[in-house]
């Protein structure tokens, strides 16, 4: 192609000069650096449609859409930090749960929270709770109403504490489920304790945080129970602690209850929508 524009280039240059077959001859100088030079210019002009960067914006544009509609590229999103233009990509907006972002905890987590949730303070107070209130009742009475029965009570309900605790953890790992109690923040009285009561037949599966039915907590509830007046509560059976379970669910619900009313206050959270107390 640099040819044919070099000798087109010649041609129209020297069409009007009358040293044309000359110059062609290889006489005078001065005729074929102008020549060139024209040439040269001509060569460039004819090569500037096809620059790499030109090729490159080519290739990148958009190819129109079936039906010969243009589909605008999504916008970039950039933020600038120091001067300088940083490209973002896009997230999704995170999940809201009772006011405060969803995300879903790490097995890491699960097993701290069943720490804190058998072995932590929580269940230290729902234990002297259970113990407190059948040494109130003498429960059972051939341990007496004095400090030893307290002891042995408390003892009691210290095992049956650990034992919910490790049948909870394990089916929540086994099934898979999100068993954390997340209070509602910003949420109605009526909504609190909606949430407090759902907490102990519901569970979270999915990464939304969306609620299902479960049999996790009732299970591991009445484990405890059943297994202590099975094996060392004197005269007690398997029946008496299925019967004594209400009083662990009785202990849990009043637990969530006393973090919504009273722990959670100090947050001070606005009120949120109908649609936002989920």
């Amino acid at each position: 192609m640099g040819r044919k524009v070099f000798r087109a280039s010649r041609y129209l240059y020297n069409a009007s000069d009358p040293m044309w077959k000359a110059k062609s001859l290889g006489i005078g100088g001065d005729a074929g650096v102008r020549g060139a030079l024209l040439a040269g210019f001509l060569m460039l002009a004819g090569w500037f449609p096809f620059t790499p960067e030109r090729c490159v914006a080519q290739a990148t544009a958009k190819a129109p859409a079936a039906g010969g509609v243009n589909v605008p590229a999504a916008p970039a999103q950039t933020t600038n930090l120091g001067g300088k233009n940083l490209l973002v990509k896009s997230q999704k907006a995170p999940v809201m749960i009772n006011g405060r972002p969803y995300v879903r905890p790490t097995p890491k987590e699960q097993f701290k929270g069943y720490l804190q949730d058998t072995y932590g303070l929580p269940a230290l107070a729902e234990t002297a709770a259970r113990a407190s209130y059948a040494q109130y009742l003498d429960k059972p009475d051939a341990w007496g109403q004095d400090w030893p029965g307290f002891g042995q009570r408390f003892g009691s309900a210290s095992a049956t504490t650990v034992i919910d605790g490790n049948v909870r953890y394990g089916m929540e790992m086994l099934f898979k489920e999100d068993m954390r109690y997340i209070p509602c923040h910003g949420c109605s009285k009526k909504r609190k304790i909606e949430n407090a009561l759902l907490a102990e037949i519901t569970a979270r599966h999915d990464t939304n945080g969306h609620r299902f039915f479960t049999l996790t907590p009732t299970v591991s509830d009445m484990s405890g129970p059943m297994i202590a007046n099975s094996v060392w509560v004197p005269d007690h059976t398997a029946i008496d602690g299925f019967i004594g379970s209400r009083l662990i669910f009785a202990t849990r619900i009043g637990g969530h209850l006393f973090t919504e009313f009273v722990l959670e206050r100090r947050h001070h959270d606005p009120k949120l929508s109908d649609e936002q107390q989920r």
